[in-house]
């Protein structure tokens, strides 16, 4: 290659071209890196030695699938079970936790894991009812009280 003195105009264009192609996708690169947060720890997931709800979720995606988060969310919210057994539903945004969906076996959200106290996956549901209602909230419900029963034997 000739040194960039001795180069056409037409190819110190496309020289300069090139480069400001790779500045554009490295800047773009490193502002998603910040805003999904590539670069931040994961903690672990602190169970406090007792069983909990994982509520897989998602803050962003294509418009079709936040109407199902949403729709899972409001069922989340309207559901009296954590109150009433004592077991708290932990939200966790999936695309910020790849790692913990992938431990528990997750590959799409919304899903629903229930752990036991030392953090095993008692039940677990992670395909979609309707897009209505999304969560099987009744058989979480019947699990939540199965496993609070055989941790009182």
């Amino acid at each position: 290659m000739k040194p960039y003195r001795t180069l056409s105009l037409a190819d110190r264009r496309r020289v300069m071209a090139l480069i400001l192609f790779g500045v554009v996708v490295m800047a773009v690169i490193a502002i998603k890196s910040i805003k999904d947060g590539w670069f931040e720890p994961q903690t672990s997931l602190e169970l406090n030695d007792q069983p909990a709800l994982i509520f897989f979720t998602l803050e962003r995606g294509c418009v079709c699938q936040m109407k199902v988060i949403g729709n899972a969310e409001a069922q989340i919210a309207a559901w009296e079970v954590p109150d009433e057994t004592g077991v708290p539903v932990r939200r966790v945004d999936f695309s910020y936790w790849p790692g913990l969906a992938s431990q528990y076996g997750v590959m799409r959200a919304p899903a629903l894991v229930l752990l036991d106290s030392l953090g095993q996956v008692v039940w677990k549901q992670d395909f979609g009812l309707s897009d209505e209602a999304p969560l099987d909230l009744e058989q979480a419900k019947d699990q939540v009280e199965r496993l609070i029963s055989d941790d009182t034997k």
